[in-house]
């Protein structure tokens, strides 16, 4: 699913010189996002891109969305984890949770839910029920309807990647959001003329990196015809793996410079 909308709007930014921003998985660790985004020192006719996990995980999903929907100058696609709470997050399933719902919170869905309900508590502390139903179903509506990639003139924006040799028609949604390997050892380009730029698998699990690469940038050996890496991951792992190296990343579309955020949360 594509938002052709944004398309041409985020194209227009960069046709003009603005900024395009990609960020990486935030996976609900809003200081982080709000410390990054202040970095980046926007100015107006600047946008960021998410590239999907917004939540589940870190302490604030709530926090991440909200923000997220809420700035007009903020788009994302979708990640596993956003289909994850699209599927799961209702409050019978929460009461009389089955396997599918035990495993989004086995998967960090836990921590999402927890900043739900304490962003809906009343005065008094106790649950407004009402409106964290309200709440919860504004959220799930919009992530419902994000777009799966972006395709921009020399970029592809996406979660999780494509399916090597199969026609982008024909790319089902689970691939977008799920694939690792096939897509991470492919020979060839995907697509000759963008660089895919990708989230979903921590960068230290890519081809060619190891441990003492925690925390880069991933570029692909793999090269279009104007010598671009045919793609790039910057999911550098915000949410494990050693303290010093736990980073969220950017990179500016317009000149190719990467911003890191070292996590603020504990």
């Amino acid at each position: 699913m594509r938002d052709h909308e944004l398309e041409v709007k985020l194209q227009a930014a960069l046709d003009r010189g603005n900024n395009v921003w990609v960020v990486g998985d935030v996976h609900g660790f809003f200081k982080t996002m709000t410390e990054l985004c202040s970095r980046l020192k926007l100015s107006e006719g600047d946008w960021v891109v998410f590239l999907g996990d917004l939540i589940d995980r870190g302490p604030n999903g709530f926090g991440v969305v909200h923000q997220v929907m809420n700035n007009p100058w903020f788009a994302s696609v979708k990640g596993n984890h956003e289909d994850m709470m699209v599927q799961q997050f209702t409050t019978e399933n929460i009461r009389h949770p089955d396997l599918d719902v035990m495993l989004w919170m086995k998967n960090g869905g836990n921590t999402t839910v927890a900043s739900y309900i304490e962003a809906n508590r009343s005065e008094d502390g106790t649950l407004d029920e009402a409106a964290f139903e309200a709440c919860v179903g504004r959220h799930v509506d919009w992530m419902a309807h994000l777009p799966t990639h972006i395709v921009l003139n020399r970029w592809r924006l996406v979660h999780a990647g494509y399916r090597p040799n199969l026609d982008f028609d024909q790319q089902t949604s689970e691939d977008l959001l799920w694939i690792r390997k096939a897509f991470h050892t492919a020979t060839d380009p995907i697509d000759p003329l963008r660089t895919i730029v990708f989230g979903h698998t921590p960068t230290v699990a890519l081809p060619g990196h190891t441990m003492e690469q925690w925390g880069e940038v991933w570029h692909s050996e793999v090269s279009l015809d104007d010598e671009r890496p045919a793609s790039t991951g910057i999911d550098t792992c915000l949410y494990q793996g050693p303290l010093e190296q736990r980073v969220l990343s950017a990179l500016n579309l317009r000149t190719g410079e990467v911003m890191q955020q070292h996590r603020v949360e504990a």
